[in-house]
């Protein structure tokens, strides 16, 4: 049906109609606009390939105007429409694209693997660094800094960051751990 339209547009044309011209321009750039848009994904050129392609799409429109605003209003839709679809579905064969792997890091199985990995190891890392802090508690030691709430202290010669239970604790205080909360040692003076 499009090709019988267009060619009926390109017969019209040629006999000097003006407003079946422009309906041949209107499929002309329409056409002219998908091949620009598919450009876009595959030739890396900052967008200036995205740009004449909203360029030739508006021109379409135009042109289909021109020829009859029944077209325009209908084209105009179908643009409104159809434009997400067309860019998901060329998206979709730009991530299949050897451009597309090239710019993405890893596929997504890999990924997929290296952050399920990294977050056992974190989880890991922190029931470690917690049960670490929990051995502290009832330990002596001292302020090297105001904790005002949070400052440092040294138990035997570790140094860690403390929070004082209650109020300020001066530097050079002596201290005993009392408690473990969210990686937090709470201290209060001896």
């Amino acid at each position: 049906m499009m090709l019988t339209m267009l060619a009926q547009a390109a017969g019209a044309a040629a006999t000097g109609t003006t407003s079946e011209t422009f309906l041949l321009w209107g499929f002309i750039l329409l056409g002219v606009a998908l091949i620009l848009l598919v450009m876009e994904f595959f030739i890396p050129s900052g967008g200036l390939i995205g740009i004449l392609c909203g360029i030739a799409a508006i021109a379409s429109v135009i042109a289909f105007f021109r020829h009859d605003a029944a077209w325009g209003i209908g084209m105009g839709l179908a643009y409104i429409f159809l434009t997400p679809l067309i860019l998901i579905f060329v998206f979709k064969l730009w991530i299949n694209s050897p451009v597309g792997e090239a710019m993405i890091l890893g596929s997504a199985e890999d990924t997929m693997a290296e952050s399920e990995e990294a977050t056992v190891a974190s989880e890991q890392g922190r029931r470690q660094r917690l049960a670490e802090l929990q051995a502290l508690i009832g330990a002596d030691g001292v302020t090297e800094t105001a904790l005002r709430p949070v400052g440092s202290i040294r138990i035997g010669n570790r140094r860690v960051d403390g929070m004082a239970e209650s109020g300020i604790i001066e530097a050079n205080t002596p201290i005993v751990v009392t408690d473990v909360y969210d990686n937090q040692i709470k201290v209060r003076p001896r």
